[in-house]
């Protein structure tokens, strides 16, 4: 035979061999790379096989490491749960240990033992000084684990120690110290005990409090300030003046510098310095919705218009639906962070396919917290020219109001978990400057939950009219279903009662609900899907119409932006629905 033939022959056999050998290698590889050590406690549960098992320099080596290295940190294992043990109050644990080395990976096994824990038979906290009457010493000392009869935990004494020392610093007790702390273990006996000494001296108080400005009138910032020169020093209440100040509007940098080093006599003086916001600011923006169209805006905001913190705000808003222009003139109250009083006027332009609409409003209103919500009171006067289908209205009302709003979120602009809640509550009467009688009660609400890597939103709305002559009511007072932000199958404004031609009219009733579960696809986009149900009607039983679809979200820098894609139920008018929209999630 061709001796060069041969060789071909035993190449090719090779070449064949080789990818099965390849394979084997590479799913020995494979199996090895998933496999995971196995340490496994026995005797034990709950926190001590926790604190074993951090304590355990071994629980932190792969199935890679090299066996002298594994030998090394096992016999080193006693030393290390003895520890970690003890640090709970186990101070005699027996245990048994094994260690083997077989495939994929090694494996180690503790039998513990850990006998009776030691526990607390005296504990002596004194707190002497002006600290020893102190209500959130008092209340430190009522809360605290370490006490008579506990399992010793050098963790929660460790605590102790420090959160005395940080609630020294924090009401002032800066001359503070330890005369004694000791934390004495008898392992024969299993009993412990506890003495802490601590020495708090006196209280250190404010000196001067000086506000560095001269922008405004200083009784508007005194009423920011929950503490005063002569104050016991308290952080908290230095952290919540920086807050106030800082939340006000007025200024674009706040920094409270209290002065340690100069302290005499026990007294700190602490200077806040002031550096004021722009009087003047100007916004435009530029957006864009299936609803409305291209949207323009334009913002105008005089911030400071006295030494008092009256400031003026307004705004104009273009698109082919929906116009507006608002001015505002907010007026601080005595609460000023919280609290203000606002004389407003505006003009509305909404040209929708069932109604048009010209609105104009001259209001009062004051703005306020109440048990968390948001307040606003209202008396707005309203003049409003409507065309809703073949019918004209013209009506004047003056229309008293109440509202309240809460929003809670663990992100401003992409929350994983919040909500948002909205109550409201308005109505005229001929017998006061109207021309015609009703009362609405509005609701509405969003929530987001995490679910698996992705969230899940709900959304519910709702308003209930009360009036004897419902269509003396201008369109602004009637409800519409249908939209991106409402049944997104259907137009917007497009769903509610009739009229004999076939025109949406609106409502006395509002219902319109969503369910969303939205998915991370890859970085900031996501996918969703969506089922959405609501009406405006007359009557309760008139029935909803409902939608389902698919959209995608991107989280632009500017916020959420969304695209939908919705089908719904009824296809008399439309297959589908597109709608794009751009706004934050609550």
């Amino acid at each position: 035979m061709n001796p060069f033939r041969i060789m071909l022959l035993a190449s090719s056999r090779q070449w064949r061999i080789l990818p099965r050998s390849l394979l084997w290698l590479a799913l020995g590889s494979s199996v090895a790379g998933a496999a995971e050590p196995s340490i496994d406690f026995t005797g034990v549960s709950g926190a001590l096989q926790e604190n074993l098992r951090a304590g355990l320099s071994l629980s932190t080596e792969p199935c890679s490491a090299p066996e002298w290295r594994i030998k090394r940190l096992f016999r080193r294992a006693d030393e290390e749960l003895d520890r970690a043990a003890r640090a709970l109050g186990y101070y005699r644990i027996k245990l048994e240990k094994n260690l083997q080395f077989k495939q994929p990976c090694w494996q180690a096994t503790f039998n513990i033992q850990p006998g009776e824990p030691t526990r607390l038979n005296q504990v002596t906290i004194r707190i002497e000084g002006e600290a020893q009457d102190d209500a959130a010493f008092i209340k430190l000392l009522k809360a605290t684990p370490v006490r008579p009869g506990s399992q010793v935990h050098h963790g929660d004494y460790e605590t102790l120690k420090g959160e005395i020392e940080t609630l020294a610093a924090e009401h002032g007790y800066f001359d503070g110290r330890f005369i004694r702390r000791e934390l004495k273990v008898e392992p024969a006996t299993d009993q412990a005990s506890v003495i802490l000494h601590y020495q708090s001296g006196q209280r250190y108080r404010i000196g001067t409090l000086v506000l560095d400005q001269e922008t405004y009138d200083p009784e508007l910032l005194a009423r920011y300030l929950k503490i005063n020169a002569g104050d016991p020093y308290d952080a908290a209440a230095l952290a919540t003046m920086h807050r106030a100040l800082a939340d006000s509007g007025y200024f674009e940098l706040v920094s409270v510098k209290p002065d340690y080093q100069g302290a005499v006599d026990g007294r700190i003086d602490v200077r806040v310095e002031l550096e004021p916001i722009k009087r003047t600011a100007y916004r435009v923006g530029i957006g864009a919705a299936t609803d409305t169209g291209p949207r323009l805006s334009l913002a105008y905001d005089r911030r400071r218009i006295n030494r008092f913190g009256h400031s003026l705000q307004s705004k104009l808003t273009l698109s082919s639906v929906d116009s507006s222009l608002g001015v505002e003139y907010l007026i601080p109250m005595q609460r000023p962070h919280i609290d203000q009083l606002s004389i407003r006027g505006g003009y509305r332009e909404l040209d929708t396919d069932t109604t048009t609409s010209d609105t104009a409003t001259i209001g009062l209103r004051t703005l306020g917290m109440r048990g968390g919500w948001n307040e606003t009171r209202y008396l707005d006067w309203v003049s409003e020219e409507s065309i809703i289908g073949d019918e004209t209205t013209s009506a004047t009302l003056l229309v008293p109001g109440v509202s309240w709003a809460r929003t809670t979120a663990d992100h401003r602009m992409q929350p994983r978990q919040g909500s948002r809640l909205n109550l409201e509550l308005r109505g005229a009467h001929e017998s006061l400057f109207s021309d015609a009688s009703f009362v609405q009660l509005l609701a509405a609400g969003k929530w987001i939950q995490p679910l698996g890597k992705g969230r899940l939103l709900l959304r519910a709305d709702t308003g209930v009219t009360f009036a004897s002559t419902f269509t003396e009511l201008p369109a602004s007072y009637r409800f519409f279903a249908g939209g991106d932000q409402s049944v997104r199958g259907y137009g917007y404004q497009s769903l509610g009662p009739q009229d004999t031609d076939g025109t949406v009219v609106g409502g006395r009733y509002l219902l319109s609900t969503s369910l969303e579960y939205e998915y991370p696809i890859q970085g900031a986009w996501s996918a969703a899907l969506f089922v959405d149900a609501g009406n405006a009607f007359d009557g309760w039983s008139d029935g909803l119409k409902r939608s389902a679809g698919v959209g995608l979200r991107w989280r632009s820098p500017v916020g959420p932006i969304r695209l939908d894609l919705a089908i719904p139920q009824d296809r008399s008018q439309d297959s589908f629905r597109i709608h794009f929209s751009m706004g934050p999630d609550l």
